[in-house]
């Protein structure tokens, strides 16, 4: 038997390598593309509102206030220059217990960018000591700059001591600040007048009929406290006052210083007749201050 020559395997398997056709080159990497970026939109500027300005609110107040005189009730509102704007304005007053004394007063534009109430402030006659406010509300579209609250203390009020120019059982409220224009007669029978600013208070009694009050003895009674210029009734009207029986007269007194009068005829506990009277002084209105004056007149219980 042949021999076959014998190859290592090794070199048959370099032979086999040496022979292989060559192996074809790996294929170059493709190129990876490059990203242009987009350009970025610069955004337009956005125009910043112009802010406007506030309105300006001062509260116009005297430096004194007191029950003897209608305090006004005004502020001044200043819109920015070039516009136009309404508001509504109230005001309310604090006492100096915190709490509300009298109704929102309403606050009307008076032309030249004032606003004021229809009615002043009339304090009471007795005050309570201590700080009250005046508060001011206001409503716009636009905002409010300034104070909307102030403080203040109103002036005390001295009354007189009637203790003996009236009879024991009977008093009136009058501040000494009123001029006494009539005082006659004593403690039995007499009068007292009291003015001040545009109108007068007046107290007048006589000795009285045990009976009951009748409208006659009233108008009797009413007559004894006319002067010279005699006022025409122009009305009565039967009315109590404290309990008692009375007779209400409207009056309408002639003369530069006539006007408008209340005269009240009541019998007081110890049978006299008074005749308690407010009345104008010059004007077609009864000041309220003095109306309220004549409302304090009573009868004082031993």
């Amino acid at each position: 038997m042949s021999r076959q020559p014998y190859i290592p395997v090794c070199i048959s398997l370099a032979l086999l390598v040496a022979c292989a056709p060559p192996a074809p080159p790996p294929p170059s990497p493709s190129p990876t593309p490059t990203l242009t970026p987009s350009p970025t939109p610069i955004p337009s500027p956005t125009p910043t509102a112009t802010p406007i300005p506030p309105l300006a609110l001062t509260i116009r107040w005297p430096d004194e206030v007191s029950a003897l005189e209608p305090v006004p009730i005004e502020v001044e509102l200043v819109p920015p220059p070039g516009i136009s704007v309404t508001a509504t304005v109230g005001a309310v007053i604090i006492d100096s217990e915190g709490l509300p004394y009298g109704p929102l007063f309403d606050l009307m534009p008076q032309g030249g960018n004032r606003y004021a109430a229809e009615e002043p402030l009339l304090l009471p006659l007795e005050l309570l000591e201590g700080d009250w406010q005046l508060i001011v509300c206001v409503q716009s579209v636009l905002d409010v700059e300034g104070e909307r609250r102030l403080i203040f203390q109103p002036a005390p009020i001295t009354f007189r001591d009637l203790t003996d120019d009236l009879p024991a059982r009977v008093n009136v409220r009058v501040p000494r600040d009123f001029t006494e224009v009539v005082s006659q007669g004593d403690q039995m029978a007499g009068g007292r007048v009291w003015r001040y600013g545009g109108g007068e208070v007046a107290v007048w009694w006589a000795p009285g009929p045990t009976e009951p009050l009748l409208l006659s003895n009233a108008v009797v009674m009413l007559e004894t406290t006319y002067g010279m210029d005699a006022p025409t009734v122009l009305g009565v009207e039967e009315t109590e006052w404290q309990g008692r029986k009375a007779f209400l007269f409207h009056e309408d007194w002639p003369g530069a210083r006539g006007g408008p009068a209340e005269a009240l005829v009541v019998q007081g506990p110890d049978y006299r007749l008074y005749v308690s009277r407010v009345r104008a002084t010059g004007s077609e209105t009864i000041p309220l201050l003095l109306h309220r004056v004549w409302e304090t007149f009573a009868f004082v219980e031993e």
